[in-house]
Parts: structure tokens; sequence; C-alpha cells
């Protein structure tokens, strides 16, 4: 009987260890279509919000629509489902459009919109940058380039939602004056 348990206790750490790296083989394998679900999910929450921003604009709540739009820009760092990326560039080009458009509904009004074309700068670096850590997901986590990209990406998407609220605060001021007016 003690040569089974010592056996037992020679096999048991085997075992544990064989297990631990059949899982960890099959972690990537598994986490990279959730992680890729949650980015999905995330990003049709950002279309919900443009819908109720059209919805507010039809109502004419042009306030509420705009705090709408501000909130339906996606600066999430995608690194999983690599055709997001460039449904998030479509989406940003569309909100962008949409709130050109709210501006041009200000009648007899010579609308200077800087932080759009501000907006827009960042957005087209942010959509450069993307692409080049999408190319780096095969890396390993701890990358250099990547790391760096990673940090880039947060760093522009904190000047990019800075740049979006100076838009919208200029499209609040540019309305209240369309108010101001009728």
């Amino acid at each position: 009987m003690s040569s089974t348990v010592v056996v037992a206790l020679v096999l048991l750490p085997v075992a544990l260890a064989l297990v631990s790296g059949l899982l960890l083989l099959l972690f990537r394998p598994l986490s990279t279509p959730l992680a890729a679900a949650i980015e999905r999910m995330r990003f049709r929450r950002r279309l919900l919000r443009v819908a109720r921003a059209e919805a507010h604009l039809q109502a004419g709540q042009t306030e509420a629509a705009l705090r709408e739009f501000e909130a339906a820009f996606c600066l999430m760092v995608v690194g999983a489902d690599a055709r997001l990326p460039d449904q998030i560039a479509r989406h940003h080009a569309g909100l962008l459009s949409r709130l050109l458009a709210v501006a041009d509904d200000v009648p007899q009004q010579r609308v200077r919109l800087l932080a759009l074309a501000k907006v827009d700068r960042l957005l087209n670096r942010r959509n450069d940058m993307q692409r080049a850590y999408l190319q780096l997901r095969g890396r390993p986590l701890r990358d250099g380039r990547r790391l760096q990209l990673g940090r880039e990406l947060r760093l522009n998407g904190s000047e990019t939602r800075a740049a979006v609220r100076e838009l919208i605060a200029d499209l609040q001021v540019i309305t209240t004056r369309k108010v101001a007016y009728q």
C-alpha cells in the first residue's frame, strides 16, 4: 500500500502539470472568440446610441441628441476582431457627417468647426494605429511594439474624447444661438 501512495504522489504533480499545460494551450484559442464577441457587443452599444440620437433629433431635442452622439464614439482598442476597426471607422465617418449636418441646419450661420477637423485627424491616426496593432496580435503580449501601440491608442483615445467634447460644446453653442435667433 505504501508503494501505491508513493506512485500516486509522484504522478499527481505530473498530472497537474499536464492538465495546466493543456488548459494554457486551449486558453488563447478559446479566449479570442470570446474577446471578439465582447468587442462586437461594445460596438453595438455605440450603434444604439446613434439610433437614440436620431430619435432625439426627430423629436427636436438637439441637446439630448448631441449628448448621445458624443457617447456614440467607439474609442476602444480592438485586439481580437480584425473586421471591427473598419466598421468603427465607417461608424465614425457617419457620426462626423451627422454632426456636420446638425451644424448645417443652423440658418444664416457661418460655422467654423475646427474641432471637427481635429476629431477627423485624430480618428484617421487612430485607424492607422489600430490596423498596425492588429497586425501585431500574433506576437507575445509583452512585445515592445505591441505595448507601445497599445499605449499610443489609449492616449489617442483620451485626446479624441477631449476633441469630441470640444466639438459637441461648439455645436451646443451654435444650436443655442439658433434658438436665440428664432
